[in-house]
């Protein structure tokens, strides 16, 4: 049986639907605008079907026929991938793209790069961060192929490896009385202020502390951002719970931050690396798999709990 289209000709369909854009598409293929359009078209010819529509402003939009080629010719690439890097024996290249929860891009990012610069430096990253549906959607439409974060595991779409555990945990300004204790118990809390790291997997693990303490936190203050939230906490504006745990405990403005452990301590979060079930995974996703697994723990991950 001869194919009447090419790996190439599905490289470009795919460059298309993720950018939803044949120019952007052709800017990161580096090739001219004609030239991609042209293989496209030539891909709907031998497939005898409509691929994409063109909308004037918005670009291109995947058919229903093009959305099942997408996902039908995913595991194609892949094993064509994985063929030529086996048989060529050839050191990794390419390019991977890999989500990350935004919290997490500070301690996971940058080991990961220099992972791949120091021992494939013919790697591209290109890293997008985001919170979990944002990261789910990235994954389906194939823009990245793994993704870092908290509460992947709970996702039945996708397959998930633990890398490591940690546990909330309380913030509180430098002078604060609860600062001066060891351990923080939750009751402490109950008629303070709290400004919330308002992100959805952050929120219903607050949430879910508090309920098994028999109280709903007094939240004053409600934002998406790590840094502000500490910021705002150094300033005195109240306490919040987080997980990650900076080796600094300074804010951007150089005021003090006091970590305090909680009483009792809250379920473990793991946080994963995870692809959509039932995808191959190319080479480069492989290898940034297994580098995952062996980054080292941050130094003062959950540090305060036996772990």
């Amino acid at each position: 049986m001869t194919l009447n289209f090419t790996l190439r000709q599905l490289e470009y369909f795919h460059a298309v639907a993720a950018h939803s854009s044949i120019s952007a598409a052709a800017e990161k293929q580096r090739i001219s605008r004609s030239a991609l359009a042209s293989a496209i078209s030539d891909l709907e010819t031998a497939l005898g079907c409509r691929l994409f529509t063109r909308q004037k402003a918005r670009g291109v939009m995947l058919t229903p026929v093009g959305a099942q080629l997408l996902e039908m010719s995913r595991e194609v690439l892949d094993s064509a991938s994985r063929i030529e890097a086996v048989l060529r024996g050839a050191e990794l290249s390419g390019s991977l793209g890999i989500g990350c929860f935004n919290a997490l891009g500070p301690t996971v990012v940058p080991p990961l790069l220099d992972h791949f610069r120091r021992n494939h430096p013919r790697v591209t990253l290109r890293v997008q961060t985001g919170m979990l549906e944002e990261l789910t959607a990235m994954l389906k439409s194939g823009e990245i192929e793994l993704a870092v974060g908290y509460g992947l595991n709970y996702d039945s779409l996708l397959q998930a490896e633990e890398v490591y555990t940690e546990r909330m945990h309380v913030i509180l300004p430098e002078g604060h009385p609860l600062a001066e204790k060891d351990v923080v118990s939750a009751s402490d809390l109950r008629d303070e202020t709290m400004v919330l790291l308002d992100t959805p997997q952050n929120s219903e693990n607050v949430r879910s502390y508090f309920a098994g303490q028999g109280f709903v936190p007094r939240i004053g203050y409600r934002f998406k951002n790590f840094e502000v939230i500490r910021s705002l906490v150094a300033r005195g504006v109240g306490y919040s719970l987080v997980i990650q745990h900076p080796v600094t405990n300074l804010s951007y403005e150089g005021l003090g931050i006091v970590p305090r452990p909680l009483d009792p301590p809250p379920f473990p979060v793991s946080v994963s690396v995870a692809w959509l079930v039932g995808r191959a995974l190319s080479p480069l996703a492989r290898e940034a798999r297994t580098a995952l697994q062996a980054m080292d723990r941050p130094p003062a991950a959950s540090r305060f709990y036996d772990d």
